[in-house]
């Protein structure tokens, strides 16, 4: 399954070297453009680093697509609040208390939140494509495409993980006093649609967002590899788990780590694929049984709300890190590459050839004209 990174053939900003064929005429002139693919073999998290690279380019990324995102997750709150009171599903009272961060979760509100973060997947790609000039393939993976091959193999080892797991955690909610309190309501089939649709994108968004954009992001401010991905996998993860708003210590700990064990995810097979099918499993999974619950606090973050049983989610993530790793070295994935290299040969070679033509003049106007 090992996939040869393909020619992008806008990987360049500008025209192709023009060469004066004249050494009488004026002095040759050049246009050197910038490669804007690696030319030497980069790994996911590092794939920005491109000899286009500048300092300002990440950090316009990273503010723009944080203040577009606060944007759009406003406008689609708002939007689901004002269905939510204009069904009757919200009242007065309520409004007025997420005011003060009492937020009763309602379908609407469910929903809006998860196409908010599906919208982070053409975010993502519009920065990536207007700040680094790199095409959408290139966000997914370093070969220039997203591998649905692999991205399925995936699915296929940490499913069955994720059920045994979702399995015991429902079977010992179950032997609890209060049960799983399970019932058709009338929010049951618009959830269970919603879920479907909506999830598997939203958690491919949060991977296009944070371990996509703000990885690479962070990580191309370093020339060490080592140095990149660190920084680049801490960055990115501390982001994540603030994003969730959780104020339980626990609760943050699962969402750093999860965020850190997506990052490891695609630097060791090159791209996100694991990391979307990870995310994926996790969350159709662990909203399995909202609609058939009371869902009004699902958004219920606060401080005592989890304990150090999310410890063995963190371990699940782990095992399922292993089975990729097991898989990623069967199939022998595309770890790097460098799809920029023969056209920086190609410019290197065209400027060579300037520098003749400059000497060739420099040498005909030396010479005494008749």
């Amino acid at each position: 399954m090992s996939q040869q990174p393909h020619d992008d053939s806008a990987s360049v900003t500008s025209q192709p070297v023009a060469l004066a064929p004249d050494p009488h005429g004026p002095m040759p002139s050049v246009s050197m453009p910038q490669v804007e693919l690696p030319v030497e073999a980069r790994e996911y998290h590092h794939f920005w680093r491109t000899p286009l690279w500048s300092w300002w380019r990440p950090v316009v990324a990273v503010v723009v697509g944080l203040l577009v995102f606060l944007v759009v997750s406003t406008i689609a709150g708002a939007l689901a609040i004002g269905i939510d009171v204009a069904t009757g599903r919200t009242s007065q009272s309520e409004l007025e208390k997420m005011g003060s961060g009492q937020v009763n979760a309602t379908p609407a509100l469910f929903l809006s939140n998860n196409l908010a973060l599906a919208l982070l997947i053409p975010l993502a790609l519009l920065i990536s494509k207007g700040l680094f000039r790199q095409g959408p393939g290139w966000l997914a993976s370093v070969t220039g495409r997203m591998r649905w091959g692999w991205m399925g193999r995936c699915f296929a080892v940490l499913l069955p993980l994720w059920l045994l797991y979702t399995g015991l955690d429902l079977w010992t909610r179950s032997q609890t006093p209060e049960g799983l309190g399970l019932h058709v309501n009338g929010d049951t089939w618009l959830l269970l649609a919603g879920i479907l649709l909506t999830t598997p994108f939203q958690a491919a968004g949060e991977e296009y967002g944070f371990r996509g954009v703000l990885n690479r992001s962070a990580a191309g401010f370093f020339r060490h590899r080592g140095v990149a991905l660190v920084v680049g996998a801490l960055f990115s993860s501390a982001l994540f788990m603030l994003a969730h708003g959780a104020g339980d210590l626990w609760l943050n700990i699962f969402y750093f780590c999860f965020g850190l064990v997506a990052c490891g995810m695609t630097w060791r097979t090159g791209g996100i694929e694991a990391a979307i099918a990870m995310h994926v499993v996790n969350n159709l999974l662990g909203e399995l049984l909202m609609p058939f619950t009371d869902i009004s606090g699902i958004f219920d973050r606060q401080a005592g709300t989890a304990d150090a049983s999310v410890l063995i989610g963190v371990a699940v993530t782990l095992v399922g890190w292993a089975l990729v790793e097991w898989q990623a070295r069967r199939a022998q994935v595309v770890r790097s590459s460098a799809p920029g290299r023969e056209r920086q040969r190609e410019l290197e070679a065209k400027l060579a050839a300037w520098q003749q033509q400059v000497i060739a003049w420099q040498q005909a106007q030396a010479q005494p004209r008749s």
